[in-house]
């Protein structure tokens, strides 16, 4: 009784401790949790917005480097090659870069990257412009490959990250997006591209795939059921820990992205709704993560931490970890039970200690009869431990033995079963067997797969059904070839077609031995079932393209070879042999050397070996081959070496540039010939780059002006030494404009010879050398001494003037008795007011006021006569060529003035038409006037005869349709003869019995001096009319023109 009342004292104090000991356990714990739970929160935000910056500054330093590799390309529409190339350059020096790509602007876009399969591919637009867009097979050396699919037009200048890129001139982060047909997300950087004169040509980007940001988030561990995960602005999931995936599948079948707020994981969900609950947390603008917590009506309190992660456009993610305070406070919890539980346990010890005692015997016998029931059922149960070393223990031991024996033997037998069904699944290998007595099979479940049907375990298959799935233009060879087996003629190893339930034609190879009793009779045959269709499509394109590229290297005209390490051909196609003028045959086995030029064999060896020591390496070669039949040929050889079956072998395409070498060869004899014509001519030629910078003189110019090649080859024609200083400006306003316009460029200048120093007068022309885009790649230019042709023309011009003069001095007599009239005319008028001056004076008083009067009258007079004089002396002196702006109607007036007496005495009316509006012309006045008088006097002198009719003399002057001034003179008289019209200004063509023939011919030579015209037509209904016309005169000389010598006839 006693040890009972001790037994239950120490059981309550056990007890209490216990109580007291969990409650101060779980009240530690919740201090440890927040703690514990903001610290581990803190350190996984940062983490990933430390991955995140990492990927962002990556991503930046990627897309600068493709800008700046881009900027040295030409990026306009065309041929869009080089960039592609560029691209895929770039990308290789990238790899967590999965798209490379290129907008410019005019819409299209080359894009480069790589698929799931590691493959890469090119994508662009035809013509590098808003076009269809084509997939191409990108080739490791860069260039593009085989077309592999068109999609529908595209134009890049309809994007937002074209747009935005294009219209802020910075980098542009896109949203998200899910990829075509695959669940995994990305997002595209794109940056604006200039030229190197800064202008804009389009943008650049690189596409990633957020993989390696996925990886890194499920690598994190926060606690039994933390998360780490990231949400856009528009609350998507980008990616998180524990398996949680940001893409899910739509009702359609369609993938679609996630809103964090609507994911399966709780901690995920609930903490997504909670920040679009309160939006305030995650927009805070504190430095580092932010730590706030919540509870979560399902799952008790969670802690969490949020961050920002932001870049240009649309890159505005929240990073956010979130732990369950029960992660933490489940440790403590396990404690504080425990304690109690230990407690529990102390007082139920004390109360069962007697009963084990009793049991102790009894119990292993129990669990041994247990187990034995249990195994005899198919159960297995672990063998209960008896530690005892009477009867009962070794009766356990013996028992476990066999227990553990049986269990390895059973388990052993499933793994070998498993095994066995895996191989035929992965093989697609089945078996059969045929019962020969009753004709029925039992497939296995992977034969029944073959077949296209639903495994049915424990039945069998009659021969009939299984004939009817073989193929009906099979089932005779099937039949034939298993009843040899049967007879013993063979064995049973066949290849046929079975047609599947829902028409699927497969290939199957299937083979078996026959069983036989003990009386040798067959029984039954075993065997195996292979679906082979896939192996044989694979054996059936390997053997059309082992054909094709068969009959390539076979039918194509260029000559393929392949030589071994020590220079013997290998193989040879039948262009190669026809070419050279031997047979396949012959060439086999034959030292490559021998078919080359004795001259070129060396270079063989050697441009053999340095393949060999850079395999995979291609190089290029030009040599001499000689045929068959001693001709030779030259070709141009690419060569690469390659191992093949453990050995090296080069191989070689063959060229043959036989034409071209004569070719180049005529253009060099050509080249020669066309140097010595051009240093033998008897003119300076030269040539310049572009910008004006002379590459080449020839010898004559040497000679003339005494500087060499080196002295002037590279140096501008701004040499003003070289020129006379009148001709310098000119000249050089003259090139300059030639260089900025690109038009052919004509001049005369002077320029002085090295050996005396004199100046002589060079014709300059030079035209430039366009390429196939129009612009200049070249000047070429000669200079045509005319010296001689200057002194000629020098010579001409005077004789011209002389002449000129002479038609004046001719007129200016025919006019000697109508001058005279009209000088007497004032002269008389003088005499008379001096005489009426002098009786003024005279008078007592003197008149002074009649006298004064008639002085004016005398010095009015006296300014008409010397007005006469002056137009007379103005026509018949000789004076130097003057240009100045003349007014032709003041030239007509004053030859009227000069032409009244003879229009009074021959009884002729004159009239003038004279516009006001007409403008002055570029001139010599006395030249002028002395085409306007010797038109008026030969109009005059063609009506002295005339008396049916009244004899009138127009001069009218307006303007012409091209704005020139024109000047007509129109008489009644005798006319010209059709045939005469043009003869009248031939020299010494006169219709005049008296006439020299010389007037007109010299006034066409004033006019079209001038730049004018002069000409002549029948008057209707009389008579006939001259008229010229002469260019306006511009308002002053435009800057950089030289106005040039005035014409001088």
């Amino acid at each position: 009784m006693l040890r009972n009342h001790l037994i239950l004292a120490v059981a309550g104090v056990v007890l209490v401790l216990s109580l007291v000991l969990a409650g101060l356990w779980i009240w530690t714990g919740n201090v440890i949790v927040s703690i514990m739970s903001e610290r581990l929160i803190r350190e996984v935000t940062h983490a990933v917005h430390r991955d995140v910056d990492h990927l962002v500054r990556s991503a930046d330093k990627a897309v600068s480097r493709l800008a700046n590799g881009l900027a040295r390309h030409d990026l306009s529409p065309g041929d869009p090659h080089a960039v592609a190339q560029e691209l895929h350059t770039l990308l290789a020096e990238e790899p967590d870069v999965d798209w490379m790509f290129f907008a410019n602007e005019a819409g299209g876009i080359v894009s480069v990257g790589r698929l799931a399969d590691s493959s890469v591919v090119f994508l662009m637009t035809d013509e590098f412009r808003a076009n269809v867009v084509r997939e191409f097979e990108a080739l490791p050396s860069g260039r593009i490959g085989r077309l592999r699919k068109s999609e529908g037009a595209f134009d890049a200048r309809g994007r937002i990250w074209y747009a935005r890129a294009k219209e802020t001139g910075k980098r542009y982060w896109t949203e998200p997006y899910l990829g075509v047909g695959e669940p995994i997300l990305g997002i595209s950087l794109s940056l604006p591209v200039f030229n190197k004169n800064r202008n804009f040509v389009g943008v650049c980007g690189i596409d990633l795939i957020l993989t390696n940001l996925s990886r890194f988030l499920q690598t994190l561990e926060i606690g039994d059921n933390g998360r780490a995960f990231i949400m856009d602005a528009t609350g998507h999931l980008i990616g998180a820990s524990g398996g949680v995936a940001p893409v899910t599948i739509g009702a359609d079948g369609a993938h679609l992205r996630l809103q964090a707020s609507e994911a399966t994981d709780p901690i995920v969900r609930e903490t997504a709704r909670y920040l679009r609950r309160y939006p305030g947390v995650a927009g805070s603008s504190s430095p580092g993560p932010r730590v706030f917590s919540f509870s979560d009506p399902e799952g008790g309190r969670i802690y969490a931490a949020v961050d920002r992660a932001e870049a240009p456009g649309a890159l505005d993610w929240t990073i956010i970890s979130a732990v369950p305070a029960s992660d933490f406070l489940t440790p403590v919890y396990r404690a504080a039970y425990l304690s109690i539980g230990v407690g529990t346990v102390i007082v139920a010890v004390f109360g069962v200690l007697g009963l084990g005692l009793v049991g102790r015997t009894l119990r292993p016998l129990t669990a041994l009869t247990q187990a034995a029931h249990a195994i005899a059922n198919g159960e297995w149960r672990e063998v209960p431990k008896v530690r005892r070393n009477d009867e009962v223990g070794l009766l356990a031991q013996a028992f476990a033995l066999m227990t553990f024996r049986l269990k390895e033997t059973l388990e052993g037998l499933r793994r070998s079963e498993a095994n066995f069904a895996e191989a035929q699944r992965v093989a697609h290998v089945g078996y059969w067997e045929r019962d020969l007595d009753t004709d029925c099979l039992t497939w296995s479940d992977e034969t029944y797969r073959i077949f296209g049907l639903t495994p049915r375990a424990g039945t069998v298959v009659s021969l009939a059904e299984a004939v009817e799935r073989i193929h009906p233009e099979d089932r005779s060879i099937w039949s034939q070839a298993a009843a040899e087996a049967m007879r013993g003629e063979s064995r049973y190893d066949l290849e046929y077609r079975i047609v599947r339930p829902g028409g699927e034609l497969r290939i199957v190879h299937s083979q078996g031995d026959l069983t036989r009793d003990g009386s040798g009779r067959p029984h039954s045959m075993f065997g195996t079932i292979q679906d082979v269709t896939e192996r044989k499509r694979v054996e059936e394109a390997l053997r059309d393209s082992e054909e094709q590229w068969r009959a390539v290297f076979e039918n194509n005209p260029t000559m393929y070879f392949m030589v071994d390490a020590s220079g013997t051909v290998v193989s040879v196609n039948p262009f190669g042999a026809q070419q050279l003028g031997y047979t396949v045959d012959e060439l086999i086995d034959r030292p490559v050397k021998d078919i080359f030029h004795e001259e070129d064999r060396d270079a063989v060896q050697r441009h053999a070996a340095a393949c060999l020591e850079h395999l995979g390496r291609a190089m290029s070669w030009e040599l001499r081959k000689i045929r068959k039949d001693g001709s030779m040929l030259w070709v141009r050889e690419t060569g690469r070496a390659m191992v093949i079956k453990k050995r090296p072998v080069i191989l070689i395409v063959c060229e043959d540039i036989t034409e071209r070498k004569r070719a180049e060869e005529a253009a060099r004899r050509s080249e020669e010939e066309l140097r010595e014509v051009i240093e033998t001519v008897p003119a300076m030629v030269w040539t310049a780059l572009p910008d004006g910078r002379v590459d080449f003189i020839n010898r004559r110019w040497q000679e003339f002006t005494g500087l060499c090649l080196d002295a002037t080859a590279g140096a501008s024609w701004d040499a003003e030494a070289r020129f006379h200083p009148e001709d310098f400006e000119h000249y050089m306003s003259r090139w300059h404009a030639s260089l900025a316009t690109g038009h052919p460029f004509e001049v005369e200048v002077r320029i002085r010879r090295a050996a005396d120093g004199e100046y002589r007068w060079w014709f300059e022309n030079a035209v430039p050398l366009r390429d196939e885009h129009g612009n200049i790649v070249k000047w070429y230019g000669f200079l045509v001494d005319i010296e001689d042709r200057k002194r000629a023309e020098e010579a001409l011009h005077k004789a011209q003037a002389e002449l000129a003069h002479v038609a004046r001095v001719t007129t200016m007599g025919a006019l000697t008795s109508s001058i005279a009239h009209e000088v007497n005319q004032p002269l008389a008028a003088v005499v008379t007011n001096a005489n009426a001056a002098l009786h003024w004076l005279a008078s007592e008083p003197p008149n002074l006021d009649e006298a004064r009067e008639t002085v004016e009258r005398i010095v009015r007079d006296g300014h008409r006569a010397g007005e006469v004089i002056g137009r007379v002396r103005a026509l018949l002196k000789k004076t130097v060529t003057v240009t100045a702006q003349v007014d032709l109607n003041g030239l007509v007036e004053d030859s009227v003035a000069l032409v009244q007496g003879e229009v009074r005495r021959h009884r002729i009316l004159l009239r003038t038409e004279l516009a006001h509006d007409l403008p002055h012309v570029a001139g010599d006045r006395v030249q002028l006037q002395q085409v306007i008088l010797n038109l008026v006097m030969n109009g005059m002198e063609a009506m002295k005869t005339i008396a049916d009719r009244p004899r009138v003399l127009l001069i009218r002057s307006r303007l012409d349709a091209s704005e020139a001034a024109l000047v007509e003179v129109h008489d009644t008289g005798v006319g010209l003869e059709p045939q005469s019209v043009e003869r009248v200004f031939e020299a010494f063509f006169t219709t005049k019995a008296e006439g020299l023939g010389m007037g007109l011919a010299i006034c066409r030579s004033i006019i079209e001096a001038h730049g004018g015209r002069l000409w002549a037509r029948t008057n209707d209904p009389w008579g006939a009319v001259f008229q010229f016309t002469l260019p306006s005169a511009p308002a002053e000389n435009a800057p950089g023109e030289h106005p040039g010598p005035a014409p001088a006839v």
